[in-house]
């Protein structure tokens, strides 16, 4: 094997491991993660040791590279590491070829993640979130939450376009909106089926479109400032009543964005947030999230970096040079119309950038991989943006594919599938899921102060864990969770295993914060169908009166009128609901249209599924053959 080959293959391995975790939904906060990390940068170092860099190129690595340790050591982020990795590690590559190989592993992997978490192999996290006036089930799909689910069949949309390049056509581009729009049937991400039909057009527009004029040319430089004035300056300007409906648009984005530029530390290189006061404040704008969370240096690049790629596709920064240079290789890759697909792509991250935080991420953000132009100037882009046609290749590939009949009958065939489940296979009573896949639920809460008996100024924390497990056992014990249904009127409607296996105990974290265990919380989760709000607060209120009336425990003291509403996350450690057992299997219904609307999306997903499995065979068939 040749060095350029090795060379090739270990940047390639690299990629392909970082995608892989990607496609998978891994993330900083799982282990495998770190290992498959691990591994794809020994991969990486590898190909910096068999790659010839200048001394110019050596030094801006070396910048780079300086810049994003301290980033990390600050934030504690590791993925500004990895992307300057990507980005160092281009040089020699060939863009085609990285994102056909990136689209075989992501598509696998997307494919995989989708249909394990739908057969319940795997997690598939799920918000009770209410749209257009009804409650309804967004679902994960495997991924973390349904925006994320959308922003992963986003990638993967990318990641075709420009591996069909020329290909790309109407037929293609409904054939990915129809998968848009089922995407968002689980999903629910209005951000998501926006930016992604944004895209699939522009994308179109960008493979049509032959030459630039000069307005065009202006027009694009304008995306980039505008997200930026948009992201920084619409937190300031929400005392303005237009900008308060954009931000209930948004679903309170601007108002999170105001809460960490006004209250959280601006630095350098980068630091920690600290003291957030709710779980649900979230930094979903990934240029505020750049800024606060990598310092002022990272996002100045990031911005200085889009600012001349995006001058240079559009034909204002060296657009003889780069048509002197491609018509003496004999290629026209340096004309307006090869630079147009580039652009609508980053334009399309650009654009989720308001919504979402993953732009810093290389293996998601596929626009910075553009970046490699900017980094390694003249010397670098030929070997990054030269194209083989492969046409024999793309022809076969093409002629693989079923024609036009040929998917009338396999949608025909998934039509028919969707038909007869919707039609047969009858309906449940109720949605079951575990514990686990829940994003977060509402519940309502009253806090036991635990008083210390006499001698003992206070408890530690293993004595109160051990109070609150003797709070466990009685509120939990038939008889008394009988009496407080009973007394609450729910008798017929809630059994006294239900009710326990919906109670919660935790230490809040404020007592861990001060260390002094004097009181736990009691949590009765809102999870079961046909009990109504004032219905679970009377229950709560029951039981903490039945825990009062123990006369053997006088060390509780509890108060029914103090019981609150309270919505909680599932990954906030013991203080959320994490720590419960996940073999508990919840029944999510409020009002008759969940149980409904997941019938339609199970005859659709097989409906689907069915036409994608025939017409995979086909594919499959017609290449071996």
């Amino acid at each position: 094997m040749t060095k350029n080959r090795v060379k090739e293959l270990s940047y390639y391995l690299f990629f392909g491991l970082m995608v892989l975790a990607k496609g998978i939904g891994l993330d900083s906060g799982v282990r495998f993660y770190y290992i498959l990390s691990a591994a794809a940068c020994l991969c990486l170092g590898i190909k910096l040791v068999l790659t010839k860099y200048s001394i110019r190129q050596i030094g801006a690595m070396a910048f780079l590279c300086i810049i994003a340790f301290v980033s990390y050591k600050n934030s504690g982020r590791l993925g500004i590491v990895l992307t300057v990795f990507a980005l160092i590690g281009l040089k020699d590559m060939e863009l085609k070829k990285l994102f056909r190989m990136g689209l075989a592993i992501y598509g696998c992997s997307f494919a995989w993640t989708v249909i394990m978490a739908k057969a319940g192999v795997i997690h598939n996290p799920l918000d009770v979130h209410m749209k257009g006036g009804t409650e309804l089930i967004r679902w994960g799909m495997g991924y973390s939450t349904g925006n994320v689910f959308h922003v992963s069949y986003f990638i993967l949309a990318v990641f075709l376009c420009y591996t069909w390049g020329k290909r790309y056509d109407v037929r293609r581009m409904l054939a990915l909106m129809a998968g848009n729009l089922a995407v968002f049937l689980f999903s629910l991400s209005y951000t998501g089926v926006i930016v992604t039909t944004f895209f699939l057009l522009m994308y179109f527009y960008g493979v049509k479109r032959r030459e630039l004029s000069l307005a065009e040319r202006i027009l694009f430089q304008l995306p980039l400032p505008l997200c930026l004035i948009f992201s920084f300056g619409g937190p300031f300007l929400l005392d303005i009543p237009l900008m308060q409906k954009v931000d209930a648009m948004l679903q309170a984005r601007l108002s999170f964005s105001a809460y960490y530029l006004k209250n959280q530390q601006i630095s350098l290189f980068g630091a920690r947030m600290r003291d957030i006061p709710f779980f649900w404040v979230i930094m979903d704008n990934g240029y505020v999230y750049i800024f606060m969370t990598f310092g002022i240096v990272v996002f100045a690049l990031f911005c200085a970096g889009y600012a001349v790629l995006i001058a240079r596709y559009s034909g204002f920064s060296g657009r003889k040079r780069h048509r002197e240079e491609k018509e003496a290789a004999g290629s026209d890759r340096g004309s307006g119309r090869e630079r147009l697909p580039e652009l609508s792509i980053i334009f399309s991250f650009l654009l989720y950038g308001i919504m979402e935080q993953f732009i810093s991420n290389a293996f998601m953000n596929l626009s910075l991989l553009f970046l490699g132009e900017v980094l390694f100037g003249a010397e670098g882009e030929e070997n990054i943006y030269t194209e083989k046609e492969h046409t024999a290749k793309e022809e076969k590939e093409d002629s693989a594919w079923p024609k036009g009949r040929q998917w009338a009958y396999y949608i025909g065939a998934g039509a028919a599938i969707a038909a007869f489940y919707l039609a047969f296979v009858p309906a449940k009573e109720f949605v079951r899921v575990p514990l686990d896949s829940l994003l977060y639920v509402d519940a309502w809460s009253a806090e036991v102060s635990a008083t210390a008996a006499a001698g003992n100024e206070e408890y530690t924390k293993k004595e109160l864990k051990e109070l609150m497990a003797r709070c466990q056992s009685l509120v939990e014990g038939t008889e008394a969770m009988q009496e407080a249904i009973r007394e609450a009127g729910l008798e017929g409607k809630l059994s006294a295993e239900e009710a326990a296996a919906a109670m919660e105990y935790s230490i809040p974290m404020s007592v861990y914060n001060s260390g002094k265990y004097d009181r736990f919380r009691i949590r009765l989760l809102e999870l079961y169908c046909g009990i109504g709000k004032e219905e679970y607060a009377r229950l709560m209120e029951e039981i903490i009166r039945v825990l009062e009336q123990q006369p053997e425990e006088a060390s509780y003291q509890a108060d029914a009128d103090s019981v609150y509403q309270e919505r909680i996350a599932k990954s906030f450690g013991e203080d959320r609901i994490e720590h419960m057992s996940g073999g508990k299997e919840y029944f999510v219904e409020k009002d008759g249209n969940i149980v409904r609307m997941e019938h339609f999306r199970n005859g659709i997903f097989y409906g689907i599924a069915g036409m994608i499995l025939l017409g995979s065979l086909h594919f499959i068939k017609k290449r071996v053959g």
